[in-house]
């Protein structure tokens, strides 16, 4: 066959009703496309075929359809998931195989598509922009509670700490940039501007650390 859609994807607003959704590419087997269920809050569920859903395939498109209807408010997301191997395998002094051959050209286009589809939703800098270097070193550990910033020179960061909000204000506790106290002598909130371990007593105001 040929591929004549760049279509990798198709989405639908479930109403508790329906039960059938449409996708519109074509697949090599059943168990390449993902089925997933997103919640207005943003949770995904991904969907189990035979459990919750069969697939009607007609060759280049067909028809997700569930068990039980979507509720209201779900978005259904229909994914194409083509599997990474090649099995095609040629053999020496054999009649050159067509229809095999084309088949392995139509799944090298299908992953690629699908692998254009990630990069188009992911975070890049544009054609005529520059950076020295994309990727971090930094360490689970090093990230933690920091946010991925920009640098003075624009180059990727990840020296700010983010902060929390870590309650009432207590001597002998270890704050970190950002993190939010309470002052329980005056209901004052304050702001750590400086990583330290707390020392002293209530007010904060009158505090030996209060510059921190």
């Amino acid at each position: 066959m040929t591929i004549s859609t760049l279509v990798v994807k198709n989405s639908y607003n479930g109403d508790g009703s329906a039960t059938q959704f449409a996708y519109q590419f074509p697949i090599h087997s059943t168990s390449e496309i993902k089925v997933i269920e997103r919640s207005a809050n943003g949770t995904e569920t991904i969907k189990s075929l035979g459990s919750d859903y069969s697939i009607t395939d007609t060759g280049n498109g067909g028809s997700v359809n569930f068990n039980t209807a979507p509720a209201s408010g779900v978005e259904v997301v229909l994914i194409r998931d083509t599997n990474l191997t090649q099995e095609t395998d040629y053999i020496a002094n054999d009649p050159f195989p067509a229809e095999t051959h084309e088949a392995a050209l139509d799944k090298l286009t299908l992953q690629i598509q699908e692998a254009q589809e990630e990069i188009d939703r992911s975070l890049k800098i544009s054609r005529t922009n520059s950076m020295t270097s994309t990727e971090f070193t930094n360490s689970a550990t090093d990230r933690a509670g920091k946010i991925l910033a920009f640098d003075t020179s624009g180059e990727l960061s990840i020296a700010q700490e983010l902060g929390s909000n870590r309650g009432n204000w207590s001597a002998s506790t270890a704050y970190g940039v950002r993190d939010i106290v309470k002052d329980t002598s005056n209901n004052n909130i304050y702001m750590a501007k400086t990583a330290h371990t707390s020392s002293g007593s209530q007010p904060i105001s009158s505090n030996t650390d209060v510059a921190k």
